[in-house]
């Protein structure tokens, strides 16, 4: 039985819930494995962009689990938002199961070149120097780009105002156009602006330099022990068949590892990192805790 599920998936289209806005990092990376996946498996995959971090899930949770609705996650909407919003619709732990890790995306901390702070330290004395007078821009309160920032200055002291944007893309429009002055944001959004000058990059928040700004340094260089990645993964209703969820992780590793979708990723910043499902959930549970931690420290008010 378990064979015969496998070898005759899919067979119709399969949908991808993306709960970001259109033309946001998250389409860099699922729009070409889309495409990729269409092309093995003889059946359209179909992106639909549903933004909202609960509009998505509640949508994927309560799709049938058969395996035609897929969730694209990251860490805001199975990390963070739960830890962050008092009445969920969704419970990450029981309505989902981890189906791959997809990639891992640097996070940069940018400027509006008219703040006038060229380096991370410079940004660093700002802070403890003038506390409240810079404005930083998040995908949402709680968002990990929200909680990364406050994990910065729990290191560093000082304070900035948080400016919540109902997602990444109108945040990196208000920072362009200086309403607001830096933020953490992952590469695929920012790059542009970083190459023709309009934002400055001051530190990458992963452990190592990132591939395609090797010139910008670390976080963690100034202030050790810092580190803030960006990921994606897949994810499947709860009760979705063994045998659909082992074919979408086979078939999802071998595309990402071919070297044209590598290089389209990694033209855009990301890079494909596949792991398994049970390697994705306890990194879930490890980020929980940490966020968890940054939360209670920050005393950051929950909805």
């Amino acid at each position: 039985m378990i064979g015969t599920v496998q070898a005759a998936y899919p067979d119709k289209p399969v949908k991808v819930i993306v709960p970001f806005s259109p033309g946001a990092a998250a389409d860099a990376v699922m729009r070409p494995l889309a495409a990729a996946l269409s092309a093995k498996w003889g059946q359209q995959v179909l992106v639909e962009n549903r933004p909202g971090l609960t509009v998505g899930p509640q949508a994927a949770a309560a799709a049938p689990a058969d395996g035609y609705t897929l969730l694209f996650g990251a860490a805001s909407t199975m990390v963070t938002t739960p830890l962050t919003t008092a009445k969920l619709p969704y419970d990450v732990q029981r309505d989902f199961v981890p189906v791959v890790r997809l990639a891992t995306l640097p996070t940069v901390l940018v400027a509006n070149p008219a703040l006038g702070t060229k380096t991370l330290k410079d940004l660093l004395s700002l802070v403890r120097a003038k506390p409240g007078t810079v404005y930083y821009a998040s995908s949402g309160r709680g968002a990990p780009n929200h909680l990364a920032m406050e994990y910065l200055l729990s290191l560093n002291g000082g304070d900035m105002v948080n400016v919540p944007y109902k997602g990444a893309a109108p945040a990196v429009v208000d920072l362009v156009g200086n309403q607001v002055q830096v933020a953490f944001m992952a590469v695929p959004s920012i790059l542009p602006h970083v190459r023709s000058g309009r934002l400055l990059a001051l530190a990458v928040g992963s452990s190592k330099r990132a591939a395609v700004l090797p010139q910008v340094p670390t976080v963690g260089e100034t202030l050790p022990g810092f580190e803030y990645v960006a990921w994606y993964g897949l994810f499947a209703p709860a009760g979705t068949p063994a045998a659909v969820i082992d074919k979408v992780y086979a078939d999802v590793v071998q595309a990402m590892e071919t070297p044209k979708l590598r290089e389209v990723l990694q033209a855009e910043g990301s890079e494909p990192a596949t792991a398994n499902g049970a390697t994705l959930g306890r990194m879930i549970e490890q980020e929980s805790q940490q966020w968890k931690g940054i939360i209670q420290q920050r005393k950051l008010s929950i909805d």
